[in-house]
């Protein structure tokens, strides 16, 4: 398989509907087929009838790999700031934790949590697992904004993000990736690809991934206290039994072994700690899905298991016993065992002049296995926690007329959840979910217009910490309401492409971090803070705002990327655990707007120019406090040579070095030097300034 750069790259920011998960192929006549034809189909393969992104009526972005490989991301935080109202927050060694529209988690420690967000590697459901969000040897990265909860469930109240893996090929195809560069930067990866016989093809990749990391250790002169180290294979099989019938099985390893030692008292990246601390996850995972083609109908059967192990632990006074007579010494660490079943049995009607349906049954089951080892306890504190659910889902798409089409779409989730841990908390939650869309698109000339409105849910759960008050204990399930208008389409002869969307959610019982603050007194008479974090419901909050993405050819040899997020989330009106009232206020991880902007320009046949910038507005870091990030903005380079199979690229990351705050905290104390007296911010930094060379071989 030979690249080539001098030609353009297909056009991948687009739209997908609230209603995705059920959405059915357009039933489209002669004249709406002609209309599309100058538009590149890119299948969306998280809309569960592998619709076409300017058939689906609503908002989503899909990156192919060439999208952002010249910005060499290894992670999906890398690639964050590509996607119009999205961010992440570290807190460990990569961005685990992603808001949508201002929606998600930032943080996992004792508690049981249900991701806001959906996360999948295909059809592997890692939510909540954000450090498996590698970037290697994918066909495309797909976001979709908006409550999904009609297809994916209780996880997906602000969105979902999928990462798609490449897939067998009949042809022989193969990569070779090598990769260094400052702060110690080495990726080696290799994919290949062939058919087998007639029938049956393989795919298998590997990627390893490693890294100093940006922080210096000052008490331990180490420069490596915060690395990366990240392993990843898949392998994907794929037999086509004839034209009807096909069964395709994927199998993953990850082993990820990173640092984590990020937090300095001077916000310098300089540290004191004596014990850095971990993040690191092991996993094995495996998909079986089998398609058949009836007569009149299309079956699906999925099933899906995922075994993870991770490892997270920091020293919690950053600081070594000598620093200061007022020093403590402290470590926290979090051992937690995951394991997640799907079974899904999906089946949709053929194409009809009037419409379409489909109908679907999911079955999830999980365990998670916590041990805390944590310095002030004075025996590990164990859990046990163990979601399942039982979803019924359905749609039927209605063709009003040859160019209008309307959809409906719902879904009913019977979920449970039983919950104990060694402090003799002992707790079970049954409730009943439902979640609906409706939307409608109209086909006209090179646009689709289109509106909808969907409810998506997020299941309730429990709060462990003894310390908190029985009625703090447990938290109920929180809605969402969205409603979402648009138009998608193209100017001229393929000279641009563009999709706009308007949207205005409203969240009902929204579930927001607190903590309660507490105080213990040591030996030595030190006074040190703790803290009990609890998730509890607001009464409201609105998240409203627009986003919009674009591509242009200005010429053969140039092209331009342009993507803009508005976003305004607030909630309020509750009273916080320690008794402070909270009016309404912006929502975290909520930045006001979210740009990036990308030339790509073809110097001659062989060489190509890259320049990229992402820049996000000012926001909160925390529901608790009132820390911000500053504005930001990254710009990225480089310069990449090929001819024939051979690649070769020169870059610069965040060229102009500013800082890259990717977590916050504030209204505490960890600096013995002032007496721990004085509440203050502290901030972890994320990508420094790094040159590069990467080589790659396809054939």
């Amino acid at each position: 398989m030979k690249p080539n750069i001098t030609s353009s790259k297909p056009y991948y920011s687009l739209s997908l509907a609230v209603s995705f998960c059920l959405s059915m192929p357009v039933v489209a006549n002669a004249q709406e087929t002609e209309d599309l034809q100058s538009i590149e189909r890119i299948e969306v393969t998280a809309d569960l009838s592998q619709r076409d992104l300017y058939e689906l009526p609503g908002s989503n972005l899909v990156l192919s790999a060439t999208d952002y490989e010249f910005r060499e991301a290894r992670h999906l935080q890398d690639i964050a700031g590509l996607m119009p109202n999205v961010n992440f927050t570290a807190g460990s060694s990569r961005g685990k934790f992603l808001q949508i529209r201002g929606i998600g988690e930032r943080s996992q420690f004792s508690e049981p949590i249900n991701p806001s967000i959906g996360l999948f590697v295909d059809d592997i459901d890692i939510s909540g697992i954000g450090s498996l969000a590698t970037l290697y040897d994918l066909r495309q990265v797909e976001v979709l904004s908006g409550p999904q909860s009609v297809a994916a469930g209780t996880n997906s109240l602000g969105g979902v993000i999928r990462l798609v893996s490449q897939s067998p090929s009949n042809d022989t195809q193969g990569r070779f990736t090598a990769s260094v560069g400052q702060y110690g930067a080495l990726q080696l990866g290799g994919a290949y690809s062939q058919a087998l016989t007639e029938s049956l093809s393989a795919r298998a990749s590997i990627q390893t991934n490693r890294e100093d990391g940006f922080v210096y250790n000052a008490f331990l002169d180490a420069d490596d206290v915060n690395n990366i180290d990240e392993t990843t294979a898949t392998l994907s099989v794929q037999n086509d039994f004839n034209d009807r019938q096909r069964l395709g099985l994927n199998l993953y390893y990850f082993d990820i072994d990173n640092g984590y030692d990020a937090f300095s008292l001077d916000n310098d990246n300089v540290t004191q700690s004596d014990e850095p601390g971990f993040d690191r996850t092991e996993a094995l995972a495996a998909s079986i899905k089998y398609e058949h083609q009836l007569d009149s109908a299309n079956a699906e059967f999925i099933v899906t298991h995922l075994d993870t192990k991770l490892d997270y632990g920091y020293d919690e006074d950053w600081t070594f016993p000598e620093f200061d007579p007022l020093t403590y010494s402290s470590f926290d660490r979090y051992k937690r065992d995951v394991e997640r079943q799907s079974l899904t049995a999906r089946i949709s009607s053929a194409n009809t002049a009037s419409g379409q349906w489909l109908l679907g049954a999911t079955y999830l089951d999980g365990d998670e296995a916590l041990t805390r080892q944590y310095t002030f306890l004075e025996q590990d504190f164990t859990s046990q926690y163990s979601p399942s659910s039982l979803a019924l889902y359905g749609q039927y798409l209605l063709a009003l007329s040859p160019k209008t089409n309307l959809t409906f779409a719902s879904r009913i989730e019977k979920f449970e959840a039983d919950y104990t841990d060694s402090e003799a908390f002992v707790e079970n939650l049954s409730d009943t979910l439902v979640a609906g869309s409706i939307s409608i698109d109209y086909q006209w000339r090179d646009a689709l217009w289109y509106a909808s409105v969907s409810r998506g849910y997020k299941a309730g759960g429990f709060n462990f910490d003894q310390r908190l008050g029985g009625e703090d204990r447990i938290f109920a399930p929180e809605y969402n309401w969205n409603l979402e208008a648009g138009i998608k389409g193209e100017v001229g002869e393929q000279f641009g492409r563009y999709q706009f969307t308007v949207f205005y959610m409203r969240r009902e019982d929204a579930q927001v971090s607190d903590f309660a603050i507490f105080e213990n007194e040591l030996d030595n008479g030190t006074i040190v803070t703790s803290f009990a974090d609890a998730i509890r419901n607001t009464d409201t909050g609105t998240n409203q705002g627009i986003e919009l993405t674009t591509n242009w050819t200005m010429s053969k040899q140039w092209q331009i990327d342009a993507n803009l997020g508005y976003l305004d989330a607030t909630f309020g009106n509750y009273t916080r655990l320690d008794g402070s009232f909270v009016p309404e206020q912006d929502q975290a991880q909520a930045p006001s707007f979210t740009v990036y902007l990308a030339s790509q320009y073809n110097i001659s046949d062989n060489w190509l120019w890259s320049i990229d910038a992402d820049a996000k507005d000012g926001y909160r870091f925390s529901d608790g406090h009132n820390e911000r990030a500053p504005f930001t903005l990254v710009l990225n380079t480089s310069v990449t040579w090929q001819q024939s199979e051979h690649l070769v690229r020169l870059w610069v990351k965040n060229l102009a070095d500013r800082d890259v705050f990717t977590r916050g905290f504030g209204d505490f104390s960890n600096d013995p030097r002032d007496g721990y007296a004085f509440a203050e911010p502290y901030f972890q930094f994320g990508q420094e300034r790094q040159l590069g060379v990467t080589y790659e071989y396809q054939f």
